[in-house]
């Protein structure tokens, strides 16, 4: 009897249960769709971070390479070396193991001085600073040798055999068969004389592989560096093998040292990967014995990779907390609309329980058979849905929790609502005749709705609290954020709540003066309009509503505030770190399409003498257009300020204390006189004429004092020329180029958004916000569409009868405007109200400064263009309900609609 009712009840009901299926694999594909899209967003930007880091994320264990025991630092003897780099790689923890890429050792001697070149003092006017390294079978690969041979030092003499690249050869002065001697003692040594060691040179080498990464940590061996100043010493780099640095290890005063060079590849990181070896690389600072092995050698583990990727940390948390709230909103408005066309299912077959319950089916055989018949068809939905998933975007299962939830929500909708209705319609109760009584039970049920209702506002609260008091996800770097996913949904919730207690009141007046109209029709109307408030479409479409708003806002204020950084971070439409002439200046200043540009030279960290004691600041010394150009940026300084600036030059007498203007952040610390700057070894008294709150704290330490240039030169006297040069407009980056100075000395504004703008955290968050609005909008039309057909069957009946009363069936699409149209406004402020909220109470724990990229916080931008969309989609799926509702009655016939049983 079962499967033959449930066969029935399905081929009935086929359309809804199509529907609900593919609901439900839509459901799926969104519930394991957007963890895997916020797994791979951090991930694609933990690759980014560490590429964009380069050698600088790179690890180097280093080790003293000496014959001799008895160092304070054990050493690793020169035999020894090779056999311990070479197993350093497979003793790493696991996880700098996986994304190592390869290593390179290199043995370096210290830097002696080169005290004789064939038993005569070395040619040139400058000294000459000598090291040697050792060939290793790694880097002799790539050896090839234009003279005479390679070293073959058998260890046993006191003559070390070296080769040297042409470059060293023609800075030292050495050819094959020249001998070289050097003194034991390195240069950095303040000790003279000293023994001295014998170097024979056996060869001239090249290499192929120069470019390449065997000599990176090799210094000064194919490229001497020159001196730029008559007492600095040239620094060359020769080369020996293994008996030759065991020699010459044995006469040094210091030890060679050795590096094994670590290379991470970029393309085998993920997030996990990122923090696992980052932890890692902390321990091996402390702790590097499992790296020595039984060597028993003391060994140095140094990497820059924490520095290295900066806010890499701080930018994936922030980016997780933004898809947290997309990922839980669309889940939430996906479970609002299951929730809602169950309803819509087991409505339809209310006469059918009914029936059944009458003839003695119990509530458990009740619930069973509209079980079964749910996991039937949520099994083929999600079917379904992992296929598509696994199809358009595979990948392993992350966040299975959200997977079990929207399965749960699913499978249990139908089943409990059936469960409900059956029972509320026979409940065996009989209502009490006495008023008091009747009241007392509503009184009853009336507590136990509030009380469920402070127990959501509850929950809200606590949650945004916890949120405000725990800060940026501080413990967790992966995944979505449980707290924070869930509390948009149950500040919709809550707003929900507050519009179905306050929307009534307006809806009264609309319904008082539509009783008051004339005919039928318009009490009809208005009855409907106060039946049409209810919770679950009221709860989907104000959910959509508060996610759209939300998502929007943050794409808003994210991209208004890497306006506003890229003004902070280069300081204009283009910086320029050179030294132009006067006449580039003036040049640059009267080319068509630039605004303002000015020169500035700044001093880092100079030591003031302040009212309140020291304190170090940047000095930045400008020259007399430089207040015009603060007055064009946007946003950039007070008019008092600007007004300061201006002044400068009017103060700027070549005797007595140097006129200067101080940012706000020292103001108050200027009290008194006595105050001045150590300009290098010179102090130049100074007096405040005047404070501003601009601040080029972007890409200068703070805090700030400004000079005019010329003031500032006649006191400390020598000539200051600006080394910075800031312009803006819009061919100000053009303009720039032909100054004729390196590329990589020109910063442009444009260059730096486009760039943060590519960020793979970044744009994954605005991939996140714009999948999950279109899949939001979606589930609102569902949710429409489902709310206009819950009712038709109610509507077709008060639409039969006032046909029978005259009026034509025409005006039937007013009883669905008169019902669908408060739900819709009341969604459309109750989900304004929402996603504003979301924004502005939890902006401090979203990290939107990190995505920016700004010195602070960006202000919450409200997007009026993005409301006003909202609002004429609101007016289109109203439409769009009307146009449904009218093609619904074009089947109406309103004998059938009359007949017995269905009369109103």
């Amino acid at each position: 009897m079962t499967p033959t009712l449930l066969l029935r009840r399905a081929r009935r009901d086929l359309a809804v249960l199509l529907v609900w299926i593919a609901l439900v694999a839509f459901a799926v594909v969104l519930a394991v769709g957007q963890p895997r899209l916020l797994q791979s967003t951090i991930d694609r930007g933990a690759r980014q971070a560490v590429a964009t880091a380069g050698s600088n994320a790179d690890v180097f264990v280093t080790a003293t390479v000496s014959p001799h025991a008895d160092s304070e630092v054990p050493p690793v003897k020169p035999a020894d070396i090779e056999g311990l780099a070479s197993a350093i790689p497979h003793r790493l923890p696991g996880g700098l193991r996986t994304v190592l890429d390869s290593s390179t050792l290199s043995v370096v001697g210290p830097s002696t001085r080169l005290a004789a070149v064939n038993g005569a003092v070395p040619p040139g006017t400058s000294p000459i600073s000598l090291q040697a390294a050792m060939i290793t079978p790694q880097n002799s690969g790539g050896l090839k040798v234009m003279q005479g041979r390679l070293p073959s030092t058998d260890g046993t003499g006191k003559t070390v055999e070296v080769v040297l690249s042409a470059a060293v050869a023609r800075a030292s002065g050495l050819t094959v068969g020249s001998t070289a001697t050097v003194s034991t003692i390195p240069v950095s040594s303040a000790i003279s004389g000293g023994d001295h060691l014998t170097l024979r040179v056996v060869g001239i080498v090249s290499d192929s592989r120069v470019a390449g990464r065997d000599w990176t940590d090799v210094p000064n061996l194919w490229a001497p560096t020159v001196p730029k100043t008559v007492n600095s010493p040239t620094e060359l780099t020769v080369l020996t093998d293994v008996s030759g640095v065991t020699i010459a290890a044995r006469r040094y005063a210091n030890p060679f040292k050795a590096t094994v060079h670590l290379r991470l590849d970029a393309n085998k990181f993920t997030a996990a990967r990122e923090a696992a070896v980052n932890s890692e690389l902390v321990a091996l600072a402390g702790h590097s014995e499992q790296l020595s092995g039984n060597s028993g050698a003391q060994l140095g583990v140094v990497s820059e990779f924490s520095l290295a990727l900066g806010t890499f940390p701080a930018e994936e948390r922030a980016a997780i907390a933004q898809i947290s709230i997309m990922v839980a909103g669309v889940l939430g408005v996906a479970a609002a609309v299951l929730l809602l066309i169950s309803r819509m299912l087991v409505l339809r077959r209310e006469a059918d329980l009914s029936l059944e319950r009458a003839r003695g089916a119990s509530l458990g055989a009740i619930f069973a058979r509209s079980l079964t018949e749910t996991i039937v068809a949520e099994v083929i939905g999600t079917a379904v849905g992992l296929a598509l998933i696994q199809l358009l975007y595979p990948g392993r299962f992350i966040e299975p929790y959200l997977l079990v939830l929207v399965l749960a929500v699913a499978g249990l909708a139908a089943p409990v609502q059936t469960v409900l209705l059956v029972r509320g319609t026979w409940t065996g109760r009989k209502v009490p005749a006495n008023l008091s009584d009747r009241v007392d039970l509503e009184r009853r049920a009336r507590t136990r709705r509030i009380a469920l209702e402070l127990t959501i506002v509850a929950l809200a609260i606590a949650a945004f609290v916890s949120i405000a008091t725990r800060g940026l996800l501080e413990t967790q770097t992966s995944g979505v954020d449980p707290l924070l996913a869930s509390a948009p949904v149950l500040l919709a919730a809550s707003v929900t709540i507050v519009v179905l207690r306050v929307y009534r009141v307006p809806l009264r007046i609309g319904i008082a003066a539509g009783r008051r109209s004339t005919g039928a029709l318009g009490l009809l109307a208005a009855v409907r309009a106060q039946r049409s408030i209810a919770v679950l479409p009221l709860l989907a479409l104000s959910l959509a509503v508060a996610l759209a708003v939300g998502g929007g806002l943050l794409a808003s204020t994210v991209s208004a505030g890497q306006e506003t950084a890229s003004w902070q971070r280069i300081g204009a439409d283009v910086r320029v770190r050179d030294t132009p002439t006067p006449a580039q200046l003036r040049a640059l200043a009267k080319t068509p399409g630039v605004i303002a540009a000015t020169g500035i030279h700044a001093y880092a960290g100079l030591q003031f003498r302040l009212s309140s004691g020291t304190n170090f600041a940047t000095l930045v010394a400008v020259d007399p257009g430089f207040g015009r150009f603060v007055s064009r940026l946007p946003n950039a300084a007070d008019a008092s300020g600007i007004a300061a600036l201006n002044k400068l030059t009017a103060h700027g007498a070549n005797s007595g204390a140097l006129p200067v203007v101080v940012g706000s952040a020292l103001a108050n610390q200027i009290t008194t006189g006595d105050v001045g700057v150590y300009v290098g070894v010179r102090f130049v008294p100074i007096k405040v004429v005047g404070v501003t709150n601009y601040s080029p704290s972007g890409y200068f330490d703070a805090p700030f004092v400004f000079v005019d240039r010329s003031a500032l030169a006649a006191r400390i006297g020598k000539t200051v020329n600006p080394d910075i040069v800031l312009a803006i407009g819009p061919r100000a980056a053009s303009a720039a180029a032909e100054l004729h100075v390196p590329a990589s000395a020109i910063h442009t504004r444009a260059d730096w958004l486009s760039a943060r703008r590519r960020l793979a955290l970044v744009s994954g968050v605005n991939e996140s916000i714009t999948s999950a609005t279109l899949a939001t909008l979606l589930l609102a039309v569902l949710a429409l569409i489902v709310t206009v057909l819950s009712g038709a069957r109610e509507r077709g009946r008060s639409l039969g009868l006032i046909r029978t009363l005259g009026l034509p069936a025409r005006l039937g699409w007013w009883l669905a405007l008169a019902e669908l149209a408060p739900v819709l406004v009341a969604a459309l402020v109750g989900g304004i109200v929402s996603g504003v909220g979301i924004v502005l109470l939890l902006e401090p724990a979203m990290g939107l400064r990190q995505l920016a990229g700004g010195i602070g916080d960006p202000a919450p931008t409200i997007s009026l263009a993005l409301l006003a969309a909202l609002v004429g989609a609101a007016v289109g799926l109203l439409l769009l309900a009307v146009l449904i509702e009218i093609l619904v009655r074009r089947r109406d016939r309103l004998s059938e609609v009359l007949r017995v049983g269905e009369t109103p």
